[in-house]
């Protein structure tokens, strides 16, 4: 085990960039390179039909739609459809997609189909989409920012398509408004892509169709894909998390890993998930646990992100994912929010009570927890119980910690979901997990080590599978998650066996 922590800490410290973080483009998916070569595939920029056939090419190689949930199954599904021209209807007639939070992917794919003249079976008819966009346009309340702009660009589509020429146009100078000078919108292909196709369809000729065309074609990879946004803070914050008590990277990867996130403070005191983006509370909480004990965080950092926190609790005394009316509050959050006030107890007045009380409640009710941002047990487990400050029985463990130990396969790994295959993330997490909640089952421990070890590639990641949900409910794979969350469970396993001496550095 001190072999794959310390094969495990200089992958770590061999992939920080010279500004201190960690950043690692996601494995590729559909929406990305269906949404994008839809786009350029009818944009007149020069290069763009090219990007287009080599997009195409990547799909048509046997990309598959993810299967993990109906929408994502659907969204993936149509995208793909309409990048390949493959004809039939746009299907968005589950169920699912009529619920409130994921009822907007059906808007945007009914716009796309509105305007390249497809079919759709299920959502509304073009006149209500219509009614419905212009609605939740004027509708009070903040928006994420790049949430107004793909609203604007489905606006702005259909209103092309009824011959409304001045609504269309009003709507694209909303959207170059959200423009960088790069012509991406917040460095998110999704957004982007959508942008483009918006600008393209109502202002051809404007300088921002020219250059949010002209991003795509030089943001495509050398494979003909496009890929999810990057998430440098949140890496960054999630590495410093799991490896600070390795007493390498403590002297070589933390202190400039520090400065970045302090580098990295908007100016609200929040932290965003990526740099140049609005804060949001999950990664505020999580930057906070990374910076709890370090010495030389300025006190100013820490207590204004305090103050943010503070400011962005709500009468119910629970939080939000991020500062839009539009979000619910998710365990997950919840638990990073309440865990990293814990972790500067005495510098806030915050009280935390009520959210700790509504993560009790929610294993009651639910059975047990549900992550908003990563999907399966082991996370939703592992990232709640620091939240309820020790609160397992210490001699059978936390019940939460019971469930999930149950749910190991014979292999000695745990699934991200109950049946199915083992994970190394999954596995990390859960034994994080275990240790946080007072189980000390030896047999789990030394099974759930064993497969961990025995996975570790020779570089000293693990193979990874898509866990994070970006936009909801599609999956995204990022490698510097899966080697943080395996790490993680090494360490937990390594204090579990009460071991002394630190991990080799030669």
């Amino acid at each position: 085990m001190d072999r794959a922590l310390t094969l495990a800490t200089r992958h770590a410290l061999a992939t920080q960039r010279r500004n201190g973080s960690w950043l690692a483009a996601p494995a590729a998916r559909v929406t990305e390179t269906a949404l994008c070569t839809v786009a350029l595939a009818r944009s007149p920029h020069p290069g763009a039909d090219r990007a287009a056939e080599r997009g195409r090419a990547w799909l048509a190689g046997g990309a598959a739609p993810q299967d993990h949930h109906p929408v994502a199954h659907g969204v993936e599904t149509a995208l793909l459809s309409l990048a390949l021209e493959t004809g039939g209807p746009i299907d968005m007639s589950h169920p699912a997609f009529t619920d409130r939070a994921l009822s907007a992917r059906a808007r945007f794919l009914q716009a796309i189909a509105l305007h390249t003249g497809r079919v759709t079976r299920g959502g509304t008819g073009p006149a209500d989409l219509r009614a419905l966009l212009v609605s939740e346009l004027s509708a009070p309340g903040r928006l994420k920012r790049w949430t107004r702009v793909e609203l604007w660009s489905a606006h702005a589509l259909v209103e092309a398509h009824f011959g409304n020429e001045p609504a269309a146009r009003h709507a694209t100078r909303m959207i170059a408004d959200e423009q960088s000078p790069e012509g991406d919108f917040f460095a998110n292909p999704v957004t982007t892509a959508l942008a483009a196709l918006a600008l393209q369809a109502a202002a051809p000729g404007a300088a921002a169709a020219r250059s949010a065309a002209q991003h795509l074609i030089t943001g495509q990879l050398p494979d003909g894909t496009w890929r999810f946004s990057t998430s440098d803070v949140w890496d960054t914050a999630l590495t410093v998390r799991v490896f600070h008590s390795a007493p390498l990277f403590r002297r070589h990867g933390l202190p400039a890993a520090a400065a970045f996130l302090v580098a990295a403070q908007n100016p609200d005191g929040g932290w965003p998930y990526r740099s140049g983006v609005e804060s949001d509370n999950d990664t505020t909480a999580a930057v906070l646990i990374a910076l709890a004990g370090l010495h030389d965080v300025p006190g100013e950092t820490v207590g204004a992100g305090l103050r943010h926190l503070a400011g962005q609790q709500m009468s119910d005394g629970l939080w939000r994912t991020w500062q839009s009316a539009g979000d619910p509050p998710v365990d997950d959050v919840i638990a990073h929010v309440v865990t990293a006030l814990d972790r500067h107890s005495g510098r806030h007045r915050v009280r935390p009570a009520a959210a700790r009380r509504w993560l009790t409640e929610r294993l009651g009710a639910q059975g047990r927890w549900q992550a908003g941002w990563y999907r399966g047990l082991p996370y939703a487990t592992a990232e709640v119980l620091p939240a309820l400050n020790g609160a397992a029985a210490p001699a059978a463990g936390h019940p939460a910690a019971r469930t999930l130990a149950n749910t190991r396969n014979p292999d000695g790994g745990w699934p991200v979901e109950p049946g199915g295959p083992s994970v190394p993330a999954a596995t990390g997490l859960a034994l994080a997990a275990l240790e946080r909640g007072g189980l000390h089952d030896a047999d789990h421990w030394a099974e759930g080590l064993t497969y961990l070890v025995a996975t570790q590639r020779a570089d000293g990641t693990w193979p990874g599978v898509p866990l994070m949900y970006g936009p909801r409910p599609l999956l995204s794979h990022f490698p510097t998650h899966t080697h943080a969350f395996a790490a993680d469970g090494l360490f937990a396993g390594r204090r579990r066996l009460g071991a002394t001496r630190a991990p080799k550095e030669g």
